[in-house]
């Protein structure tokens, strides 16, 4: 426990407070969509904007989440692998366990800040009011539907130069976005990309917070989504795995 705590105290100085610019660009920019979209919308009823008000909170927090998985967890692994400290930390004698531990418990605890940020703000701006049970619901769904999205960023990781990881990570998150209907409704786009969109991890988790935030019934099937993702993620994160450290690049061992 104290080797974690360690950890996380030196993660959280390196990752987060040295870098305060782009986890603030994480957060707010899509508060800012979020402010900015909800009120351009102003041509319905008032039972109409208080229901899209709730539903644009959700769509702004599973982006915020994709923003913090594919270009930050993503930029971190390959960070840490190209400057030696995964190596290193490989050869101590508590291995690489504390280290995914710590990363992933501070991607959890940014995408949790990322909720907090955007439900004050839809509190206090657009007066959208939520039970307790469905505060916590939302940050259980965060949670859950988080992982795939997470172990996408760790793929994107195993690209070999930054350059690329940066193309890629744009290439994969803004058209990820735009196809799960996180900007504007999905079925204002063509059927075919309502087709893919609806099978994408950001739709399971918009669909499931979008759902529980208007006491609807959750639909099992994103659950199993977000599940086939997660076990399709692992075996594509084992394979990268495995080519890595036959090209010596020694990338995990526990």
């Amino acid at each position: 426990m104290n080797v974690l705590i360690a950890q996380l105290s030196f993660d959280c100085r390196r990752l987060i407070l040295r870098n305060v610019a782009f986890q603030f660009f994480a957060l707010m920019m899509p508060a800012g969509f979020y402010l900015l979209f909800t009120k351009a919308m102003t041509g319905g009823t008032t039972a109409q904007m208080a229901a899209f008000n709730v539903a644009y909170m959700g769509s702004m927090t599973v982006y915020s989440i994709a923003i913090n998985g594919l270009f930050s967890i993503a930029q971190i692994l390959m960070h840490d692998r190209e400057k030696g400290l995964v190596r290193w930390l490989q050869l101590t004698p508590h291995g690489l366990v504390p280290y995914y531990v710590s990363i992933g418990i501070l991607g959890l605890l940014m995408n949790l800040l990322s909720v907090a940020v955007l439900g004050t703000i839809a509190v206090l701006v657009n007066h959208v009011s939520l039970t307790l049970g469905q505060w916590f619901g939302v940050l259980g769904i965060a949670i859950i539907g988080q992982v795939p999205i997470m172990l996408i960023g760790v793929a994107l990781s195993f690209l070999n130069r930054a350059e690329t990881l940066s193309v890629a990570s744009n290439l994969v998150t803004f058209p990820m976005a735009i196809m799960s209907g996180l900007w504007w409704p999905i079925r204002m786009l063509p059927d075919w990309v309502q087709v893919i969109g609806q099978h994408l991890p950001t739709f399971y988790m918009n669909d499931l917070l979008g759902t529980w935030m208007m006491h609807g019934t959750l639909d099992k099937t994103n659950l199993f989504g977000i599940g086939a993702w997660t076990l399709g993620l692992l075996v594509v994160i084992s394979w990268g795995t495995r080519r890595l450290l036959k090209r010596g690049n020694g990338i995990v061992r526990a």
